[in-house]
């Protein structure tokens, strides 16, 4: 019996892990002068993991900005974050929907994606 009860707590477990957490998909998008803008195919595929106010992403080898905007285009949220940050912690005072941005340095695009807090 505690065999049974001890498999139903970890699967239990798994899945409340698993229902946390969310993966936003990131596009590039290179900024083609005034007003426009080309959305491009990454050069792969790549997400960033959601865990309540906590995203984790792959360790970038460059220097980059994120910024958060809200639905009237307005950036609520901008912090700069150095080459090798793989986790970031956002405000627990915001909420709503929102685009995510990551800006290289000097870089002519950036990576989009939209989430919910």
């Amino acid at each position: 019996m505690k065999k049974i009860l001890l498999i139903f707590t970890f699967l239990f477990a798994g899945i409340s892990s698993l229902v946390a957490q969310y993966q936003i998909p990131m596009h590039i998008i290179k900024e083609n002068g005034p007003g426009g803008e080309n959305t491009l195919a990454p050069p792969r595929p790549w997400f960033i993991t959601q865990d309540d106010y906590v995203l984790t992403l792959p360790a970038f080898d460059y220097d980059y900005t994120l910024v958060l905007f809200d639905e009237d285009g307005v950036a609520v949220y901008s912090a700069d974050y150095s080459a090798g940050t793989t986790t970031v912690t956002l405000p627990s005072t915001l909420s709503g929907e929102f685009e995510l941005r990551i800006v290289p340095y000097a870089a002519t695009y950036y990576y989009r994606g939209y989430m919910e807090l």
